[in-house]
């Protein structure tokens, strides 16, 4: 497993994409009561690459044009410029600084792929150190040395996977540091059956060979689910949940 993370991350930063703080348009600070979702995409993924799941769900959300609700995909490797985003939508006294007062001015959802996966954990760990709750975390087959940790200040937490044979296979548990304080939604499993043909025009031959792990990335019924869980109230989360399994 080590050795695994170690060739992606190596490998992954050539497809990585070049990304910086002028390509988000979240405001700073955003307004009071508002949502902010940041999507991470996975190794060989373009951040604003419109035919990636992870890029693709943003896109549809901020086509919805929903009131005070701004979501941004990054590159998993961009830890600095989410944490520095976090830090802009809550700095209401813009002193650079999340404030007690501040810290639940917007509510933070985290959501990525692959070793997007991982970093939605990575970053969810340092909103604690910071002192900022985070609403939801969802995990795509995430990949990563601890992602399967949810830390306390993670409110509730999801994690879809693919056990699939000859591909890469993401985290297939997920737990609570905290039970009394974060609610695991599920670890869902996903299945891709070889046999079963997928519409190759569609699909890019990454995709084609890529085994499981490439065709969950580009699975509809999974990103109905990741959206559903984002934006329905956490009421029907079990049924979202229910309706995929």
């Amino acid at each position: 497993m080590l050795l695994k993370f170690v060739l992606c991350l190596v490998i992954c930063r050539i497809g990585a994409g070049a990304q910086s703080m002028g390509d988000f348009s979240v405001p700073a600070p955003m307004p009071e009561r508002g949502t902010l979702i940041l999507g991470f995409t996975g190794a060989f993924d373009h951040w604003d690459d419109p035919d990636r799941g992870v890029r693709s769900m943003a896109l549809e959300i901020r086509r919805m044009k929903l009131p005070n609700v701004h979501v941004e995909t990054l590159s998993h490797l961009r830890h600095r410029e989410a944490k520095r985003l976090v830090v802009l939508a809550l700095d209401a006294n813009k002193n650079r600084k999340i404030d007690p007062e501040e810290r639940e001015r917007v509510k933070i959802v985290l959501y990525g792929q692959s070793m997007g996966g991982g970093e939605v954990v990575r970053l969810a760990r340092d909103l604690k150190k910071m002192g900022v709750p985070v609403d939801l975390t969802v995990q795509v087959d995430s990949v990563s040395l601890r992602d399967g940790w949810i830390p306390p200040n993670v409110k509730r937490a999801a994690n879809f996977y693919q056990r699939g044979i000859l591909t890469v296979r993401g985290q297939d548990y997920i737990q609570a540091a905290d039970s009394r304080r974060t609610k695991i939604l599920g670890n869902v499993r996903f299945r891709y059956p070889v046999w079963v043909p997928y519409p190759l025009p569609e699909l890019s031959m990454r995709r084609i060979f890529g085994g499981g792990h490439a065709r969950m990335e580009a699975d509809p019924v999974l990103w109905t689910a990741v959206k559903g869980l984002i934006l329905a109230p956490p009421e029907l989360a079990n049924a979202i949940l229910e309706s995929v399994r």
